[in-house]
């Protein structure tokens, strides 16, 4: 609790408890406020880095979300507060004219909103990561229906714009098939066809799929029966780990049924796999495999 008086503190800890967060501006001793709080949630930035600046009858005054990877400049606090002040602070540093925050509010409103929801652990763990994307769902205004159609099927979802292909299929739809290696298009581990062609879903909006044949590798076969380029996967041990394999599968299948796709030669289907990576070194087999299905 703080050292001095301040109402708007004393009643978040009255309403949320252990949820709370403090500063003792005696001590400095810092409590953490758990960003995935029935708190946070009524700010709306559950499972958010985020930044307040509260006066005393607990009105937000000023408030920023810190975007994950980045920092918040102490210029953008400095400014936010300087706006606030209508006014100069009186002689005795206790209350600014009738508007603007006391001298009180403004040193204690800063500290305080410096330690709110910024907690470097948020979501470190797969079951916190999951809960806080339920909160976040729970709260956030941005997100638009999306219709997708993969394997044939209709998936009717609400995303936010910013989602890849990648994540919906993964984190909304549970196709795991399709795996997340670099997550910065360069390994091929998501690929997965649109319309037929090649693309890689980790670089691809799912917003931008709307109305777009989707194929998984979960999608590739036909119920039993296997793809002809699946099958000769196994037929020539195309594989190691597996992991990269999805993504080689759907390469190669969508690479098949391109007419331009050269046949016969190892060094021009190496140069046109070459988007895939392998980190068992499996290429010779890979290749082996495509061009067994070119044969049949």
């Amino acid at each position: 609790m703080l050292a001095h008086q301040s109402t708007i503190f004393a009643r978040l800890s009255q309403e949320f408890g252990d949820g709370a967060a403090f500063v003792d501006t005696a001590t400095d001793d810092w409590q953490s406020l758990d960003c995935r709080s029935t708190l946070a949630a009524q700010f709306g930035v559950a499972g958010q880095r985020a930044l307040f600046l509260l006066d005393e009858q607990g009105v937000v005054r000023w408030k920023t979300v810190v975007s994950p990877g980045q920092d918040l400049q102490s210029g953008q606090v400095l400014t936010a507060l300087e706006a606030l002040y209508t006014s100069p602070v009186t002689a005795d540093n206790e209350k600014a004219a009738s508007g603007g925050l006391s001298r009180r509010t403004f040193v204690t409103a800063t500290l305080a909103a410096a330690a709110l929801l910024l907690l470097p652990g948020c979501g470190s763990s797969a079951s916190d990561s999951h809960t806080v994307e339920t909160a976040a769902a729970g709260t956030s205004s941005d997100q638009v229906p999306v219709v997708l159609t993969i394997n044939g099927l209709s998936h009717q979802l609400q995303l936010d714009p910013r989602v890849a292909l990648l994540d919906a299929l993964r984190e909304n739809l549970h196709l795991t098939g399709t795996k997340k290696g670099c997550d910065h298009g360069q390994c091929g581990a998501c690929t997965v066809h649109l319309n037929g062609q090649s693309a890689l879903s980790c670089l691809t909006l799912a917003v931008m799929s709307q109305g777009k044949n989707i194929t998984t590798i979960e999608g590739l076969a036909q119920g039993d029966k296997l793809h002809p380029v699946q099958e000769a996967f196994l037929q020539h041990d195309a594989f190691q780990c597996g992991y990269c394999t999805p993504g080689q599968i759907m390469a190669a299948a969508a690479l098949l049924q391109d007419p331009h796709t050269p046949t016969g030669s190892a060094v021009e289907l190496r140069e046109a796999m070459s988007g895939n990576l392998c980190r068992c070194a499996a290429y010779p087999n890979i290749i082996a495999a495509i061009q067994a299905v070119q044969r049949a």
